[in-house]
């Protein structure tokens, strides 16, 4: 099943291109438009109709770049009539550790000194899901692993622990949710803020 994966809820923006566990496109871009991601389609020799679901990252993450992303998805999704689902920033995070083993907490940026969290577990190949999004204060990190026994892997957009949600983790996840029937109406989807945009930072952000 080929699903394209959009992720710009983070500095980085990139598109995947996935079919089954094959991988056709994985690309950072500039920007997100919809006739640009589908150039890239079109240079790994896939045409438009041949995409079978989208799927975007919703959140967390900046606003603009969840408006955004969300926004082109929803055309894509509309325009080409195929199924979409909405992936957590923080577990296409994660994905980027599902081959080792121990369990990975997540950190993202979500200013205000504050961090977007999330704990997922690897096993054998699979993400396994512990805890939901939230938002903690750096300094409550080691009481939220305190009880964890094992190996820990703590990834994030920082430095030291760069991950990013790329395309491609935001296509895998995504074939998943669409093959649990987790498919969503493209215009119910909205973007999950970590806090309630604030307008100064909007506009300082375009």
């Amino acid at each position: 099943m080929r699903i394209l994966g959009l992720s710009s809820a983070t500095k980085v923006i990139s598109v995947g291109l996935i079919d089954g566990d094959k991988v056709l496109v994985d690309a950072t871009v500039p920007d997100i438009h919809s006739e640009m991601i589908l150039s890239y389609m079109e240079e790994a020799g896939i045409k438009s109709e041949q995409i079978e679901g989208i799927a975007v990252a919703d959140g967390p993450g900046s606003y603009s770049g969840l408006r955004g992303g969300l926004a082109v998805a929803k055309s894509l999704a509309h325009t080409l009539k195929v199924p979409i689902v909405g992936v957590s920033t923080l577990e296409a995070i994660a994905y980027n550790l599902v081959d080792k083993e121990g369990t990975i907490a997540v950190l993202l940026d979500a200013k205000r000194d504050e961090y977007n969290f999330a704990l997922f577990k690897a096993s054998q190949g699979e993400l396994i899901r512990l805890t939901d999004d939230s938002v903690i204060k750096l300094e409550d990190l080691d009481k939220k692993l305190a009880n964890i026994y094992g190996k820990v892997h703590l990834v994030g957009t920082d430095k030291g622990i760069q991950a990013d949600p790329c395309g491609i983790n935001v296509a895998r996840l995504g074939l998943l949710k669409i093959k649990a029937g987790e498919t969503v109406d493209p215009l119910s989807m909205v973007p999950k803020y970590s806090h309630k945009p604030n307008i100064r930072e909007f506009h300082q952000s375009h």
